[in-house]
């Protein structure tokens, strides 16, 4: 048994809290606050029972250190989550588990360090520029719909360079059914048999069909300019095609099909959602908002950006990584145990299922003074860098996000982008609570008008 904290908690493992029919039906409407609600009564490490089912809502950072670091072999995913993403992801990075996992990290992540998307700048500036020059003074922008619209064309144009023309649109609107289907299946809580011939099952399996017949034409045609010794570009399609595990064995058709599916999941709308709580925050806050765009211009002036312009403008950085404290696109993830094991005080057994809340961790003034405030100077030069477990926005453990870099850049490159041309200010009459869907949402979306 690991003894980690030595502290006196004020729930305990052995007894858990039972959420009545009510707690239920507010946890259902906001997860979010009702997991911080049961964290601020019952401790960090909340032990809840839900129609029977062990839960614990998890936002202590030594504990959770210890989990992911010591623990790993003791979990996979949690039920609902496999049974909702393995529908259309297949066996990709994000669903597969045990020794299929470790192969298929090991053959990613190389594909993902920082060494490789450096050349990805580029695309990211010029279709934030294509963007922003569609806009018109006077347009009101429902601004979360552009950023997803921009983020799934960069990662289109970062995966598939040229090869996808004309078909950008058609993957999105499929794209776009898929997220709607699964953002409705979380809504109603609970695991539904895939077997059913449901509606939403129906119009899922439409446009799953619909992406792998779009996607495969794409693969199957590198792959043959490869074999022919033709000049290719240096995309991730192609990094992924010439990728090699330890034997030499190239992925199968399959597996490169479910990680470009992955990849087209996790890459744009985590980062869109990210765009769009920077903005929310920046627009609220006009002298942060000047000293940014004042840093921009300064080192930019009216040229377009470049890497290596990023680490001349630090306050770039602060602002983003700020905004994805208090506003994590992936507020929470879950873990199932699936051997007993002990941390500290806490027993965990066979069944239970693990929360680990992000939005709770971020928001704890132990950590951050004045939790609620947006302060980009607590990510300053002059500050204390937050451990790793405090700060947590892409995961942590040996299932952190793998694309963590390539979706930082693409923020920075984007935000600078947008600061040089863009005077914004939100369109009256909203407010910006949030929801949690797939990611972690404005409920309403957000308007913005083009000044």
């Amino acid at each position: 048994m690991t003894n980690i904290t030595g502290r006196i908690r004020e729930s305990t493992s052995n007894r858990p809290y039972r959420l009545s029919f009510k707690e239920m039906g507010e946890f259902r409407r906001d997860q979010m606050n009702t997991i911080a609600e049961l964290t601020a009564r019952l401790g960090r490490v909340a032990h809840v029972s839900m129609l029977g089912i062990p839960l614990y809502f998890i936002s202590e950072p030594a504990i959770i250190r210890e989990i992911l670091i010591r623990h790993t072999d003791e979990l996979k995913k949690d039920r609902f989550t496999m049974h909702m993403f393995k529908r259309f992801l297949g066996e990709g990075l994000v669903t597969a588990e045990g020794e299929p996992w470790q192969q298929q990290r090991k053959l990613m992540q190389p594909i993902f360090h920082a060494a490789h998307i450096h050349d990805f700048a580029a695309v990211f500036a010029e279709q934030a520029q294509a963007m922003c020059q569609r806009w018109r003074v006077g347009d009101t922008i429902q601004l979360e719909r552009e950023m997803m619209a921009l983020t799934l064309r960069i990662i289109c144009r970062t995966m598939f360079s040229t090869d996808i023309d004309g078909l950008i649109d058609k993957m999105g609107e499929l794209l776009r059914v898929l997220l709607a289907e699964a953002q409705s299946q979380l809504t109603f809580g609970l695991p539904i048999p895939n077997w059913l011939p449901l509606p939403t099952y129906l119009r899922q399996n439409r446009a799953i069909q619909g992406l792998h017949e779009l996607l495969l034409a794409i693969i199957h045609k590198r792959q043959t300019q490869i074999a022919h010794g033709e000049d290719v570009p240096s995309d991730l399609l192609t990094m992924l095609l010439t990728a090699r595990y330890d034997d030499g064995r190239p992925m199968s058709d399959t597996q490169v099909l479910h990680e470009c599916m992955t990849i087209f999941f996790a890459g744009h709308e985590t980062t869109a959602v990210g765009l769009t709580w920077i903005w929310v925050e920046l627009l609220q806050h006009p002298a942060i908002l000047a000293r940014l765009t004042d840093e921009v211009q300064q080192v930019l002036g009216s040229r377009t950006i470049g890497y290596d312009d990023l680490r001349r403008m630090p306050y770039v950085t602060q602002v983003i990584k700020e905004a994805l404290r208090l506003h994590p696109p992936v507020a929470a993830f879950a873990r199932q145990v699936v051997a007993a094991f002990d941390v500290d005080e806490y027993g965990f057994k066979s069944g239970d299922t693990l929360v680990f809340s992000i939005n709770t961790l971020h928001h704890q003034a132990e950590f951050y003074p004045n939790p609620d405030c947006f302060d980009p100077e607590r990510f300053g030069a002059d500050r204390t860098a937050p451990d790793r477990y405090t700060y947590m926005p892409f995961g942590a453990g040996a299932r952190i996000c793998v694309g963590n870099a390539f979706a930082m850049l693409e923020m920075q490159i984007v935000l600078a982008t947008m600061m040089q041309t863009q005077r914004l200010a939100l369109a009256p009459g909203q407010t910006f609570a949030p929801i949690q869907l797939i990611t972690l949402r404005p409920r309403n979306g957000v308007k913005v008008q083009v000044q």
